[in-house]
C-alpha cells in the first residue's frame, strides 16, 4: 500500500524537510556538544587562518565559515568584482617590469596565496551543508560565494601559471588570459 500524500505542494515539501532537520538537531545536540560548537563559532571568526574542520557540525556552524570566508575575501577585494582585484594585482606586476625585464611573478603567487585559503573554507562549509541539508536554500548561498572565490582564484592562478612559463605578454596580447576572456576585452595587440 502507497504512502498517502502529506504535502502538496513543493514550499510545503520543503519546509516539512527543514522542520524535520531542525527537531533532528535539537534533539540529538547535547548540551555538552551545544557549548563546544558555540565557541568553535567564536574562534572561527577570531582566527586568522586555522579553522578545524572536523569541529564543524552544525548547519549554523557551516554557513558560519562560510561567511566567514566571504567577509575574509570581501576584506582583501573589496570592490566586491574579482576583476578590479587582479587588474590590481596586475599593475603591480607592471609596475615591477620597470626594475626587470622578467618582472616580479611572485605578486601573481602572493595575490593568489591571500585568497586561496578561503576558497578552502568556503567549499568544505559548502560541502557540509550539502551532506545535512541537501541541496537546499543555504547550499545554494555557499554555492555562490564558493564560485566567486573560486573565479577569483582560477583567474590568479592561470595568470601565475602563465607568467611562470614566461607566456604571459604573448596571452596577454592575444587576449587568451581567463581575465580578458571574462571581461570581453579585445586583445591589445591585435
Amino acid at each position: 500500500m502507497v504512502r498517502p500524500t502529506i504535502h502538496h505542494t513543493v514550499a510545503a515539501k520543503q519546509q516539512a524537510s527543514r522542520d524535520k532537520r531542525k527537531r533532528y538537531y535539537e534533539n540529538t545536540l547535547s548540551p555538552e556538544s551545544v557549548a563546544q560548537t558555540e565557541s568553535n563559532t567564536n574562534d572561527l571568526s577570531d582566527s586568522d587562518d586555522e579553522v578545524d574542520f572536523d569541529a564543524i557540525i552544525t548547519l549554523s556552524d557551516c554557513l558560519g565559515l562560510v561567511h566567514d570566508a566571504k567577509n575574509k575575501v570581501l576584506a582583501i577585494v573589496p570592490s566586491g568584482t574579482p576583476t578590479i582585484y587582479v587588474e590590481g594585482i596586475l599593475r603591480k606586476y607592471t609596475m615591477s617590469l620597470r626594475d626587470s625585464v622578467a618582472g616580479d611573478i611572485e605578486v601573481f603567487r602572493e595575490g593568489l596565496t591571500m585568497v586561496e585559503p578561503y576558497l578552502l573554507w568556503a567549499q568544505q562549509g559548502q560541502d557540509k551543508i550539502f551532506n545535512m541539508c541537501g541541496v537546499c536554500d543555504e547550499w545554494h548561498a555557499a554555492d555562490e560565494v564558493s564560485r566567486f572565490i573560486g573565479h577569483l582564484v582560477a583567474m590568479l592562478e592561470d595568470l601565475y601559471r602563465l607568467a611562470v612559463s614566461g607566456d604571459l605578454d604573448e596571452a596577454y596580447l592575444l587576449g587568451e588570459t581567463m581575465y580578458q576572456k571574462t571581461l570581453g576585452l579585445e586583445a591589445p595587440g591585435v
